[in-house]
């Protein structure tokens, strides 16, 4: 029987209500508990116990909000610095600098008609190193990831 008829019967065992209960459980400041325990002759002292650290539901919304902050702070940004790039004509600019080496090794060729040889051994050397960099990063990978054995003291 409901002791209070104006209430609806709740099952014990519902979900919402018992989440509520536990999230609106209000516990106080630790410095507030100490200053009280302070107060209380013979209480044990407790200044070593540890800071209290939020629930991981909270931080999982601290993260994803700030997450969602920072994306749409870019997004904006992103929009403003185009619409200032393309009012100042940076787009040309960008579009020179992009073709800068193309035209910087032109010139080179026609200076010096050697110089291509050069070029392309030096684009060689540098394919070859790229891939034994990439190799060196696997080895480094596959070889960290093996777990090292422990020697056991006997």
């Amino acid at each position: 029987m409901n002791p209070n008829p104006q209430e609806p019967t709740r099952a014990p065992d519902d979900g919402f209500d018992a989440l509520l209960r536990q999230e609106l459980r209000w516990e106080p400041p630790p410095e507030l508990t100490l200053r009280l325990l302070n107060l209380v002759p013979g209480a044990p002292l407790l200044a070593a116990l540890p800071p209290p650290r939020p629930k991981p539901w909270y931080s999982t919304l601290v993260l994803v909000l700030t997450a969602i902050a920072i994306g749409l702070s870019l997004a904006v940004a992103w929009q403003v610095y185009g619409l200032l790039g393309a009012e100042l004509g940076l787009t040309a600019v960008f579009e020179q600098l992009r073709h800068a080496p193309l035209i910087g090794l032109q010139r080179l060729y026609e200076a010096l008609p050697m110089s291509r040889y050069v070029v392309e051994i030096l684009v060689a050397v540098r394919d070859q190193l790229h891939w034994l960099l990439l190799a060196l990063v696997l080895w480094l990978a596959f070889d960290g990831a093996q777990p090292a054995l422990q020697r056991v003291r006997g």
